[in-house]
């Protein structure tokens, strides 16, 4: 596997053996059924005493016929063996279908701890290259679960060819060592020839994925509107006919050759077998010629070197393809395993938590600075910042300035580089995770609507569960609360339009004060909300602004724009650029004064103006008001 690069590609690589690989693969057998374990484990068993009796039938009914034994007597003692065959083979056979069946279900395992790590995981590693190519293998073993369920069928049948060979062997060589030398060769070269058409089978496979690439990118732009617009004007149909017609019959080609060597060594293999069982069984009818064994002896063994040959095989094969089955558990517990760079164990303790959320809290940046990986220079440099109990401080700047990092690292997304974060004089290492985040609450830019009900959308929580005053207050502060009691189901009406066609769905700014309403339910003593207003009207955003100073009572606020206007009722604002924080103050002295952000809003005031007359001229000549891109170079 390759790292690409970032925070993953800094970690202990594990590595993961065979042996080891097969042991976890059982495990989480045992753990998803415990029938399917002892299934493979027992395997096994019934599977080569089945195998020994059919080899011992007919030796017994010989050695009856040699002996002149009663009729009856060999009926009975045929009879026995055949029944306990016949309840071997049934036990056998049950194993097997239902190690395929369940085999194939395991991968719903792996599929339930997929999803379960990647929504737990650190939130770092889901920006990280290298990290996604490992999630993206694991997903794939997930989804597809052929490497999964080869392994739970490899192992019995492995486990029952290495019984048989041994078994067998054993039998065999007590006999002859010359029979057992002879047969072992023979599979030897059988077995030489199978990993020399594997090898190439390797070697042409990644040539078919060469042209797979091609044919899978042409069908995909063939069937894409976009695509399908320049195909029609420019006539490209003809070339895109010509190129996917040569990448199938690249693909074909391979096939061919692949399966010539397949050919080649089936052959090879057949002329092998004549020629064991020849020397074989021509050393077993000169050992009968000779009187050094007996007509029963001469079929007995016989049927072991038949048997001896289909395990030794079988399982050489088994053993020839673990390799593709371990990789693939490789990839699983690569991911599952990932180690966390959260605290997730002892934190700070319920009563302490209790404390802290009883009052605002105070939030303290020491030296902060944060460097994107493969990147040389810091987007966040030596940022020294106080948030005090109960403010209500903005942070503006350009785009590129590092607003986003910056928040990112106070919601313990990313670790600082350099440089520690601490909430009420605690280092938010010292949190587990779970605590830290039931202390702040965001709305970000960016959202996650789920299709179940308004209200539990909101609150997160079942309908027994919703405290209903909450609610009610969130909805009013977050000026949801018209738009939600003219629902004709109110909180039960659902969401996502895509997946139910009775779902309501909302406008942007709506979406937006719902989102705000569930920020507040929340009721976590620190509050970040991340562009409020970006998809508000002017009188909605004058709105909130009235409602703000009311929501934030008794807690810390952060508040993110890039409208420098829309700041003015914060305690304090901070200006950053270039990762640094370069000015602060209220609106008014920072504007009274020379600064750098008394340009910057000076500028951003003309775009707005320009916006207005815009749209009233658009108004006036009754023509389309083309509304200039949000925020212009001030957004991030």
């Amino acid at each position: 596997m390759l790292y690409l690069s970032g925070v993953y590609a800094d970690r202990n690589r594990r590595k993961y053996g065979l042996a080891s690989n097969f042991i976890y693969n059982m495990k989480a057998a045992k753990e998803w059924d415990k029938k399917l374990f002892y299934s493979q484990v027992l395997f096994f068993v019934p599977n080569v005493a089945a195998s020994f009796l059919g080899t011992l039938l007919p030796a017994r009914l010989v050695l009856g016929l040699e002996t002149h034994a009663p009729v009856g007597r060999i009926l009975l003692e045929m009879a026995m063996i055949a029944f306990v065959m016949w309840i071997c083979n049934t036990v056998s056979g049950g194993m097997d279908k239902y190690c395929r069946f369940q085999g194939k279900q395991l991968s719903l395992y792996y599929m339930k701890k997929y999803f379960h790590k990647i929504m737990d995981v650190d939130y770092e590693m889901l920006e990280d290259e290298g990290y996604r190519q490992v999630e993206s293998n694991a997903w794939s073993v997930a989804r597809y679960g052929r490497g999964v369920s080869e392994a739970v069928m490899a192992f019995p049948w492995f486990a029952a060819g290495l019984c048989g060979v041994l078994f067998y062997g054993i039998l065999i060589a007590r006999e002859s060592i010359l029979l057992m030398l002879t047969v072992m060769a023979t599979l030897g070269a059988s077995l030489f020839l199978l990993s020399v058409v594997r090898k190439k089978h390797a070697q042409y496979f990644g040539k078919i994925q060469e042209y797979s690439r091609k044919e899978s990118y042409i069908t995909a732009q063939a069937t894409e509107a976009a695509a399908g617009k320049d195909i029609r004007i420019y006539r490209m149909m003809d070339w895109f006919l010509k190129k996917y017609d040569e990448s199938l019959q690249e693909i074909d080609h391979i096939f061919a050759v692949i399966h010539n060597w397949y050919l080649l060594r089936g052959i090879s293999s057949a002329v092998l077998e004549v020629f064991r069982d020849g020397l074989a069984f021509g050393l077993l009818v000169w050992f009968l010629a000779t009187g050094k064994m007996s007509a029963s002896e001469f079929v007995f063994f016989i049927g072991l070197v038949s048997g001896f040959s289909l395990y030794f095989e079988d399982m050489l094969r088994k053993i020839m393809r673990f390799n593709n089955m371990s990789t693939s558990i490789s990839y699983m517990r690569e991911f599952l395993e990932t180690e966390d760079r959260w605290n997730r164990g002892e934190g700070i303790g319920e009563q302490k938590l209790t404390e802290i959320r009883k009052s605002p809290v105070k939030l303290e940046l020491r030296h902060v600075s944060f460097t994107y990986p493969n990147n040389e220079n810091p987007t966040l440099s030596d940022i020294n910042l106080v948030i005090r109990p109960g403010e209500k401080l903005a942070i503006v700047g350009l785009n590129g300035a590092g607003k986003t990092t910056l928040v990112k690292l106070i919601c313990g997304f990313y670790q600082p580089t350099e440089g520690e974060i601490l909430l009420n004089d605690i280092p938010i290492s010292r949190f587990d995770r779970d605590e830290y985040y039931s202390l702040i609450t965001i709305l970000f830019q960016d959202y996650t609507l789920l299709p179940i009900t308004l209200d539990e959308n909101i609150t997160g929580e079942q309908k027994n569960q919703i405290d209903q005053p909450r609610l009610k207050r969130a909805l009013e502060l977050s000026g949801f609360s018209e738009v939600y009691d003219n629902l004709p189901k109110k909180g039960e009406s659902l969401l996502i339009r895509e997946l139910n066609d009775k779902s309501v769905d909302f406008s942007g700014g709506e979406k937006q004060k719902m989102l705000f309403a569930r920020a507040l339910y929340k009721q976590a003593p620190l509050v970040i909300l991340d562009e409020p207003t970006a998809a508000l009207d002017p009188i909605a955003e004058n709105e909130l602004y009235m409602r703000y100073g009311e929501a934030m009572t008794g807690r810390t606020s952060l508040y993110i724009s890039h409208r420098l206007s829309s700041t003015r009722f914060c305690d304090r604002i901070l200006l950053l650029e270039h990762g640094k924080i370069i000015e602060e103050g209220t609106h008014e002295s920072l504007i009274a004064g020379n600064t750098r952000y008394a340009y910057l809003f000076e500028i951003q005031s003309q775009y707005y103006r320009e916006q207005d007359k815009r749209k009233a001229r658009s108004q006036v000549m009754d023509d389309v008001f083309e509304h200039l891109e949000e925020g212009g170079v001030f957004s991030e």
